[in-house]
């Protein structure tokens, strides 16, 4: 029959001098973590499962295990005399080797797997059956408790089940995203503290590994995923790690210049407006912005925007210096 030769120690990822202790540790951490019960509808966990089980089949029986060395060497020998790895005579060694022979296949159901069967060829034609043939050659059908003792221990039970993950929301200020804050919360019936980092953007989840609920059959918990929503503000718009804000100038400031007051997230800054600024103009303080998420010593930056505020109740001396400035400019203005 040609098929090619089974590496089981790689599949445990393992090497050829491993102890018997340490192939039962690889195999039994691989099984917790391909076992079709933690990977539902995981085809590709499936046939990880399967070849762990069947390299431990063999490894992990002194005797198999006798004979697969036995068989590298072979095997390795054949190839390097000139022979292909392929058209080695598996059935042929295995029988001068006192194996067993494999019996003839029946159809074998997805829950016989899981019991014991579903080998390979290879394992069949070289073990005739696996390590649990009897004195008349028929394999010895496993229940689930013996599989379950020889992956995980006698009365280990169950495979462990990790906890349901939870999810939350939390509403914060810009100001708590701006500096960074601690927030109490109570998820699922217990009282906890968050901590939220500066520069945190709207609509970010944070996780809290092992806050979620409690696993099954000694599993770990899930995790707490926690939705955070920055309430708008009154003053700032939020573009990023940038922020932006619309300051009132009087009319003569954006017409002679001079120095107004900005409002910043730590409190207000004075910048100088050029003269003749018009409506509209942006002015960006650089640095003011937000920190930036998970950088440090990084923010972004504040844009003001400059909009005329013009003056009201004007006295009819101020109107007549108007009506004056307007002439100069040759603007005519008419009464009503």
């Amino acid at each position: 029959m040609n098929m090619n030769y089974k590496d089981y120690y790689s599949a445990l990822g393992l090497k050829k001098n491993a102890s018997k202790e340490e192939i039962k540790k690889a195999y039994r951490k691989m099984a917790r973590k391909y076992h079709p019960d933690v990977n539902p509808d995981d085809a590709t966990a499936v046939q990880k499962f399967k070849e762990i089980s069947e390299a431990y089949e063999v490894l992990g029986n002194e005797e198999n295990r006798k004979l697969y060395d036995q068989l590298g060497s072979d095997w390795k020998r054949y190839k390097q005399d000139g022979g292909q790895g392929a058209d080695f005579n598996w059935q042929q060694w295995a029988r001068s080797q006192g194996a067993r022979n494999r019996q003839h296949a029946h159809s074998r159901s997805a829950e016989d797997f899981f019991r014991g069967g579903d080998f390979s060829d290879f394992f069949e034609q070289v073990f005739g059956g696996g390590s649990n043939m009897g004195q008349q050659g028929q394999r010895r059908t496993r229940t689930g408790t013996d599989f379950f003792e020889q992956s995980y221990g006698r009365g280990a039970g169950p495979v462990p089940q990790k906890g349901k993950d939870i999810h939350a929301e939390l509403e914060i200020t810009l100001e708590e995203a701006h500096k960074g804050t601690e927030k109490s919360v109570r998820v699922n019936k217990k009282q906890m503290k968050i901590k939220i980092p500066q520069g945190i953007y709207d609509g970010r989840r944070l996780k809290l590994k092992g806050r979620g609920q409690s696993g099954g059959q000694g599993g770990e918990s899930g995790d707490l995923y926690i939705r955070i929503n920055i309430r708008p503000h009154d003053v700032f718009t939020r573009e990023n790690d940038d922020l932006h804000v619309t300051v009132n100038v009087g009319l003569y400031q954006l017409l002679l210049g001079g120095v107004i007051s900005v409002p910043t997230m730590t409190g207000n800054v004075k910048i100088k407006v050029p003269p003749e600024s018009q409506p509209g103009k942006v002015m960006r303080l650089a640095g003011y912005g937000m920190p930036v998420f998970q950088s440090e010593n990084r923010k972004g930056d504040l844009f003001a925007t400059l909009q005329v505020a013009l003056p009201e109740k004007l006295s009819e001396d101020e109107k007549k210096m108007f009506r004056e400035l307007a002439d100069l400019r040759g603007e005519k203005v008419q009464d009503s």
